[in-house]
Parts: C-alpha cells; sequence; structure tokens
C-alpha cells in the first residue's frame, strides 16, 4: 500500500524517473488540549513517541510525504463537576497512532539548512483509558447517556520545519505540527466538558533522514536525486 501511495504520489511532480527514497526516523513529543486543559497549560506537557516518514529525495518544491507514528498524552483536572447527577471522567490516559498523507514544501533547497512547511489528512486512532488503565469507551457512567464515539477520527496536520543536511545521505530535521481532530472525544469528555469544539495535538518532531540512493557519490550534494 505505502508503494502504491508513493508510486502515485510522485506523478504529481511529472518525475521522469524514479527518485531515491528518504526514510525518517524520529522522537516525537505530543501536546493535547481539550477539556481537560486547565489554566492554558495545554504546552507544558510533552509524552514521547515515534514516527516513520517516507518521501522521495527530489528538489522539487512541493514533494508527497507519507507518515506513520504514535504516542501518548495524559491529563488530569480535578475540578470537573458532575453535570446533571453524571460526572465526566476527572483524568485520562489515552494512546494513539496515526497515518497520514502530506504534501510538504521545501525552500532554501540548495542551503544546508532550509525551512518547510506541510499540510495533510489523515487518520488517528486513539484508547482513552482512566487511572486504573480501563477502557473510558465501555464507561457510560461518564457521559450522557446518548453519548457514543468510535476510536478512529480524521485528522488534519499542519506543520513548519527546519532540514539540516549533516552529509550527502544523512539529514537532521526539527518539525512543529498542529493536529486538529474531526473528534471531541480523544479524553472521553464532550457534552459535559467545560471545552467547546474538538480536541487537538500538538508535537515537535527531532528526526533523522536517510537516503537510500545507490548511484549516489560521497561528493553528491544530499538534496539532489537522480538526474538532478
Amino acid at each position: 500500500m505505502v508503494v502504491l501511495l508513493l508510486g502515485l504520489a510522485g506523478q504529481t511532480y511529472g518525475q521522469a524517473e524514479q527518485k531515491p527514497l528518504r526514510l525518517g526516523l524520529g522522537f516525537l513529543g505530543t501536546a493535547y488540549s481539550g477539556d481537560l486543559t486547565t489554566n492554558g497549560d495545554a504546552l507544558q506537557r510533552f509524552h514521547p513517541g515515534a514516527q516513520l516518514s517516507i518521501q522521495f529525495a527530489s528538489d522539487a518544491l512541493i514533494t508527497p510525504q507519507i507518515n506513520f507514528g504514535f504516542g501518548r498524552f495524559v491529563s488530569q483536572d480535578r475540578d470537573i463537576a458532575a453535570v446533571d447527577g453524571v460526572q465526566p471522567n476527572t483524568f485520562v490516559d489515552t494512546r494513539f497512532f496515526f497515518a497520514d498523507f502530506r504534501l510538504k514544501a521545501r525552500f532554501l533547497r540548495e542551503k544546508t539548512v532550509h525551512p518547510y512547511a506541510s499540510l495533510g489528512l489523515g487518520l488517528l486512532g486513539y484508547t482513552p483509558r482512566d487511572a486504573d488503565g480501563n477502557n473510558l469507551l465501555d464507561n457510560i457512567s461518564t457521559r450522557n447517556s446518548n453519548e457514543t464515539y468510535g476510536t478512529i477520527t480524521a485528522a488534519f496536520p499542519l506543520s513548519l520545519g527546519l532540514e539540516v543536511e549533516l552529509s550527502p545521505l544523512v539529514m537532521l530535521g526539527l518539525e512543529y505540527t498542529f493536529r486538529p481532530t474531526t473528534s471531541d472525544y480523544l479524553d472521553n469528555i464532550a457534552e459535559l466538558g467545560p471545552n467547546d469544539g474538538n480536541d487537538q495535538l500538538q508535537s515537535l518532531l527531532l528526526s533523522l533522514y536517510f537516503t537510500f540512493d545507490p548511484s549516489r557519490t560521497a561528493t553528491s550534494r544530499g538534496l539532489r536525486g537522480k538526474g538532478s
């Protein structure tokens, strides 16, 4: 499936020959914003995860990128009160995974350090749990009787970052991503929560990118693919 998606995406910028692949392996820190966020502390709690990215090594301004990853967030607000006799959960520990497709615009590509921006569309799967590790989806006493939800939602990652060329085949990347979702249940709280709108995630990513190009010589520029 990944090969098919990359093959189709490669046609978007009219490549005449196959470009070498670039794989990114990264450490992810994620912060959550939702009904259990208190006193504007959304960016004070980051929890670890990881991300794998797949893209073409090309000099084109716009290149496609596919990402897979997982992470976690933990949040608590002891002050959430019962509403009409229903007590929402005051603690959540949510594990999540994601897969998304992005279009990445890379600027100053001839430089050693260059910025980029990307936007995308993807899916995010999540499992909110209580302090004892129990799945909150099954605890209907924490929600109104009409509140049911699935554990997969659409997400729309928007990213800004920098890439630093360390060698012809290795780059370092630093990225910030804002990931709005179409769900208000990442924390299991929606109608009974104090905040309006859907839950959101923000993340910081530190990655190493490795370019797999057997034809590249040791003196080639790290941002150029075959025939570039």
